[in-house]
């Protein structure tokens, strides 16, 4: 099969894998409308606030771990099958979580959400940079994160109109797309290059590059054998990483990346974003709310492409750091006012404006470009290692520490002081 267009094929294959990411991304939203259900009275499994915080962070605990699993499997089956296997697992968890009948159903399915989404951390990225172009590699590399905010804006629009278990088959739908046309995009022409698959790595790469004459698919896989080659003359290892000088840098660059794409706080607002609502006391529900936000965050990361590779990605980081300052500290004051005893009544649309403001800024910057970073940034013979170290550490790790996810109630969460010390790792 063949589609229309000079990257017809490449782009089908990048949103074709990336359909496990939108399938994992619900997780990160799904507590949004769900956990004020369970924490409702007469609800069928009726959680506590510190039940309810653990339900928000075990999903960041399988993260961390997802990541070393998935950094394995990609040299070993390859980066398409640990897709497949990533998905299913994470089918396995939605499965756990609509039979759940106690709160340790919820943690176990939470549990399991995370961690395959920790392995798709590593897969996808991988697998984009390895099949695209070298010119469009850093934009395509922000689908990755357009899957992911996708799938959170499913929730978000339909977790407050819908039933425990309706939300569940609705998170089903993406999962079993992605099953549907997983035979229909190819391996990664590298891992094939570099399982001496020489048949198969032409007949990928053909396919990808369906405009491409014969010759020229050829001089890319001359030029793709020679990378293999040089960076598999030494097996991987972890003092790879620290004393090889291009390892090094690049496992710095990609770490403070995703350490800080953590530390802006966007789990917070994805995971309570209802509930932050709810405290600010929007003339919107917090229902609506939440669905401007989430379509504000799918709608910037869909400009991100475009403004990736006419900006460059440096230049957009910029511009979303100095941004997620401004607008975490205009969030901070409003509740700082709020809870000190001024009438903000007056001034309904602040902390929308303020999250709205914050989402745009991040989706074109440290939203997407991190993984993308991560995605080109190492040699494919400890591709899977620096990336399963920068997911699973400099990540989730954070995310799952941070008192914001892990400790504190959603009511706490809210406060001033939390959202300016987030602004407080961006000032330029």
């Amino acid at each position: 099969m063949n589609l229309p267009g000079k990257r017809g094929n490449l782009y089908f294959s990048i949103f074709a894998a990336n359909l496990a990411t939108i399938s994992v991304a619900t997780h990160y939203s799904w507590t949004s409308p769900t956990l004020p259900k369970l924490e409702a009275p007469g609800s069928f499994i009726h959680l506590d606030s510190n039940e309810a915080s653990w339900v928000g962070s075990l999903n960041s605990l399988g993260n961390i771990f997802g990541p070393f699993l998935g950094g394995w499997l990609i040299d070993r089956v390859g980066r398409r099958w640990t897709i497949l296997i990533a998905d299913l697992m994470n089918l396995l968890s939605w499965v756990v979580l609509l039979v759940a009948t106690s709160v340790w159903h919820i943690y176990l399915g939470r549990f399991l959400g995370g961690f395959s989404g920790g392995i798709l951390f590593v897969a996808i990225p991988v697998y984009v940079a390895e099949i695209a172009e070298p010119k469009i590699r850093g934009a395509a590399g922000t689908i990755f994160g357009l899957s992911l905010t996708g799938g959170c804006f499913i929730d978000y629009c339909f977790g407050p109109y819908v039933s425990y278990s309706t939300l569940i088959y609705v998170n089903f739908v993406p999962a079993f797309l992605f099953l549907i046309l997983f035979n229909l995009y190819p391996e990664s022409p590298y891992y094939l290059v570099r399982k001496s698959d020489d048949a198969s790595a032409t007949k990928s790469l053909t396919w990808l590059r369906n405009s491409q004459s014969p010759e020229e698919v050829q001089t890319e896989l001359e030029k793709m054998k020679v990378e293999v080659h040089n960076s598999m003359t030494k097996k991987p290892r972890f003092s790879d990483l620290v004393k090889i000088r291009g390892n090094r840098k690049g496992l710095m660059i990609s770490c403070v990346l995703a350490a800080s794409q953590q530390l802006s706080g966007i789990n917070v607002i994805l995971v309570y974003t209802q509930s932050i609502f709810t405290m600010a006391g929007t003339a919107f529900s917090p229902s609506v709310s939440s669905i401007i936000v989430g379509g504000c965050m799918f709608a910037a990361l869909a400009v991100s492409f475009p403004l990736t590779r006419v900006f460059g990605i440096k230049n957009m980081l910029v511009f979303s750091g100095i941004g997620m300052t401004i607008f975490q500290l205009s969030f901070g004051a409003f509740f700082y006012c709020s809870n000190h005893g001024y009438d903000t009544s007056a001034y309904w649309w602040w902390p929308l404006a303020s999250v709205v403001g914050y989402i745009l800024t991040y989706s074109v910057g440290f939203g997407p470009v991190p993984f993308t970073v991560m995605g080109e940034m190492f040699p494919s013979n400890i591709k899977g290692l620096a990336s399963a170290i920068t997911a699973g550490l400099a990540c989730w790790f954070l995310v799952f520490c941070l008192p914001s996810t892990s400790t504190m109630s959603p009511k706490i969460l809210g406060s001033h002081m939390a959202f300016f010390l987030f602004a407080i790792f961006y000032f330029p």
